[in-house]
């Protein structure tokens, strides 16, 4: 399904696209319906079928965990009474999900707190386990089928280790979940099969067909991001993940292998703008980065010239173009200038602009994209993807770090085949839901109560834009609005009949007050960068020009009526 045309009728908590469980967004219809969300009320809760899979772990994932841990005490003499656990797709992301837990509770590693558990396709379940013993490591088995590693803990930890798969990325896919509960060495042969490729139950056939898919993907990749300037990046420079923060929390490592592991030091980054939230918190949370955050400002790349020509050591410098929520445009070409002077790694997450719009290859080291949004645009499959820049100092040791850890990141057969069969119109879906955004951001701004729109066409960023805009690009898909005063931002968004969740780069239409959902716990200080809690965001979709019209000028007029409390100025 590419649009929805009467989201105004999905109830709350449905999927987004409706119908698939393994949707990445769910409904949330009105404004209280997110609030309600972000401050976990049990209303809210009960009625989601699905959410997006970082911030809510799948149902089946859950499912998954509880036979897990029956068998668990079953084979074992663990004792599972208060214990929780997360899946995790490889052994030394589970590592590093024990590390993450011991540091934030004070526990010391070899305490026994928390756990590792290998499990095999063939039902066989071990303990605490240490590379060398893991029982696949070297054995090929069917694709789809490799080793699952629980990460159990006690039932206080949740939340950290929540806190692990959200932002790393690293969790166990709905469909691999579904795979194990469905047809796995535990399942109680309860659920009917989900799965839509069960035709290629072949392993030949499907590895065939998965190496086929990935490499039709890099060559999509590697094409678009070598389609202006003077960088051209081979496919063996595209790496492909399960998801897109997995692909940034991997060049992160990577980053960090190369630059402090050796020397035994706390590795210094600069994050560029108020960038997504969980870019920030994969760096300082989950690696142990001291981090900096710096404004879109050209002057704040002046504070952080002074402060590198005083001797300052940065290992890396990471932001997006343009960012996300306010969709300003940094001045790569100085950060660039900066990263050669400087010796850092320049990484740019280019999702909001995307290739098919921006070449911002040529100025930095490393490019990330999150799949998931535009790329796949069903709103139904996760991945991600990391570029490296030919020309870069970097690149020779990042390519080596980066193909070492690739085995770790076992993206789902089912997932990569999915999201090479939606990405094969990805540059003409992206540039038609741009040309859509100029013009939602032209009406918009047209309106009296419309304090602000966030888009990089008419933006006080847009000639940095324009300088990495392909020639027959567009100024991207997403867009953010300021109103008046927040009675007539809920007003707004409330009035407008488009589909409301999270998530962005959807073939439909989909909104959201942003800041509620990305900081409720942490407004003020999301304020103090213009991220304000009152904040609407619209990912704009491929629907027909004049339907959009209707729906926004209809919102528009809601917004007109409201009264405001207090008014904003200019």
């Amino acid at each position: 399904m590419s649009i929805i045309g009467t989201p105004e009728d999905i109830p709350l908590g449905s999927p987004l696209p409706p119908g698939d469980l393994h949707a990445v967004s769910v409904a949330l219809p009105k404004w209280a319906d997110t609030e309600g969300w972000a401050s976990r009320q049990p209303r809210i809760l009960e009625a989601l079928q699905v959410g997006y899979p970082r911030f809510m772990i799948p149902r089946v994932v859950e499912t998954l965990v509880g036979m897990l841990l029956e068998e668990l005490a079953l084979q074992t003499e663990f004792p599972t009474a208060g214990i929780r656990a997360i899946i995790l797709c490889s052994h030394r992301h589970a590592l590093m999900c024990r590390e993450y837990l011991c540091r934030d509770s004070g526990s010391a590693v070899g305490s026994g707190t928390i756990s590792i558990f290998s499990v095999s396709w063939s039902g066989r379940i071990a303990v605490d386990v240490t590379r060398s013993a893991l029982p696949n490591e070297d054995v090929e088995v069917g694709p789809g089928m490799e080793d699952l590693f629980v990460v159990c803990f006690p039932e206080d930890h949740y939340t950290t280790a929540k806190s692990f798969w959200q932002h790393t990325g690293f969790g166990i896919s709905s469909r691999r979940a579904a795979r194990w509960v469905e047809l796995g060495p535990f399942s109680r042969g309860t659920a009917a099969p989900t799965m839509q490729h069960n035709s290629l139950l072949d392993p030949v056939s499907i590895q065939f067909a998965v190496d086929e898919a990935r490499a039709s993907m890099k060559r999509l990749i590697s094409a678009n991001q070598s389609s202006s300037g003077e960088i051209k990046i081979d496919e063996k420079d595209v790496f492909l993940y399960p998801s897109g923060m997995a692909g940034i929390t991997e060049v992160a490592a990577a980053i960090q292998a190369l630059r402090g592991r050796g020397e035994k030091r706390i590795c210094t980054a600069a994050v560029f703008g108020f960038l997504y939230v969980d870019t920030y918190k994969v760096l300082t949370r989950v690696l142990g980065y001291d981090a900096t955050l710096y404004k879109f400002d050209d002057s704040e790349i002046d504070v952080l010239e002074a402060k590198l020509d005083s001797g300052f050591a940065l290992d890396a410098l990471f932001t997006e173009f343009p960012g996300n929520p306010l969709l300003q445009s940094p001045n790569l070409e100085r950060l660039s200038i900066l990263s050669k002077k400087h010796g850092f790694v320049l990484a740019v997450d280019d999702t909001i602009g995307s290739c098919a719009n921006v070449n911002v290859l040529s100025t930095c080291d490393v490019v990330c994209t999150s799949l998931t949004k535009m790329f796949s645009g069903t709103s139904n499959v996760m991945g991600g993807s990391v570029a490296l820049s030919p020309a870069s100092p970097f690149h020779d040791q990042l390519h080596k770090l980066l193909l070492a850890t690739q085995r770790d990141n076992k993206w789902f057969p089912e997932d990569i085949l999915l999201m090479e069969s939606n990405s094969r119109d990805f540059v003409t879906r992206t540039r038609r839901a741009s040309a859509n955004a100029s013009a939602v951001a032209a009406q918009l701004r047209a309106h009296p109560d419309v304090v602000t729109v966030y888009y990089p066409q008419g933006s006080l960023t847009q000639s940095t834009y324009d300088r990495s805009k392909l020639p027959e690009g567009g100024y991207g898909f997403m867009l953010s609005i300021r109103f008046a005063c927040p009675e007539k931002a809920v007003a707004f968004h409330d009035a407008l009949d488009v589909a409301k969740g999270p998530s962005l780069g959807t073939n439909f239409t989909l909104a959201c007050p942003y800041t509620l959902l990305a900081h409720y716990r942490e407004l003020e200080w999301a304020a103090e960068y213009g991220v304000v809690e009152d904040l609407v965001r619209i990912s704009v979709g491929l629907e027909d020009r004049e339907w959009l019209r209707l729906r926004v000028a209809r919102a528009l007029q809601a917004a007109g009526d409201e009264g405001c409390m207090a008014r904003r100025g200019p």
